[in-house]
């Protein structure tokens, strides 16, 4: 078993390739948003230094987001391309998920993972995990949440909560001064973003329990509307954009 895993959904672009004994090899762009430009050369460097084919693949997975809407669709489309042509089962990857597994490899024992990703104007995709012996119980839905409203829920727990992702970025200062000390870890910034290799791990796990789909049903996952459709919605969006 080889499975291609693609994560577009940040800033940096990666892939990762992985066996059925969790061995694993990744590639990841320096470059911010080169996605369209970066993750076949990505995908080909994880195939060469994991010293196989692209017809010894089992399997691609993708990283479905939520996240940036251009990279969601750069990465789903390349997944289910390379699906149809290689005639391979797809897996689909929740981003918040792989992150929270990312998370609970890197933490310090916390007792909660949550994911937290900017989606401007205190708005942010995320999720909450337990860490538990059998891996990871989800606490509160993935979601999009004001952080306002997943900082009122997270100061009812007992125990600290490990965030990571680019919501800390830009909400740090306001989960510090809603949190206590004991109440929170930062993640560090090499392992707070969206990460190929996480997602092959996570796609990975679905492979072994048997949750695949066909490259039609490999479909992104935005969470929201684009700010587009939402202007255009409620009346806002130029003429000169749709007349």
């Amino acid at each position: 078993m080889h499975i291609l895993a693609l994560e577009t959904t940040g800033k940096y672009g990666s892939a990762a390739v992985i066996d059925q004994d969790g061995n694993c090899c990744a590639a990841a762009s320096s470059d911010v948003m080169n996605h369209l430009k970066d993750i076949i050369t990505l995908t080909e460097e994880c195939l060469r230094n994991a010293g196989i084919e692209k017809t010894d693949l089992t399997h691609i997975g993708a990283s479905v987001g939520p996240g940036s809407f251009t990279g969601i669709r750069i990465g789903v489309t390349t997944a289910r391309t390379l699906g149809q042509v290689l005639e391979l089962p797809c897996v689909s990857v929740s981003t918040l998920e792989a992150m929270a597994y990312q998370g609970m490899e890197n933490g310090s024992g916390e007792e909660y993972i949550c994911p937290i990703i900017n989606a401007r104007r205190h708005q942010t995709y995320a999720g909450l995990w337990k860490v538990t012996a059998d891996g990871l119980e989800s606490v509160l839905p993935e979601k999009q949440y004001m952080i306002e409203d997943l900082l009122t829920e997270i100061r009812k727990l007992e125990g600290t909560v490990f965030f990571t992702g680019d919501g800390i970025d830009a909400y740090s200062d306001i989960i510090s001064s809603a949190l206590s000390e004991e109440q929170y870890v930062f993640a560090p910034e090499s392992v707070r973003y969206q990460d190929g290799r996480s997602v092959a791990q996570a796609a990975l796990r679905r492979v072994q329990s048997g949750e695949t789909v066909s490259y039609e049903e490999l479909l992104p996952n935005y969470m929201r509307k684009s700010e587009a459709e939402m202007r255009l919605e409620s009346g806002t969006l130029s003429s000169k954009i749709h007349g």
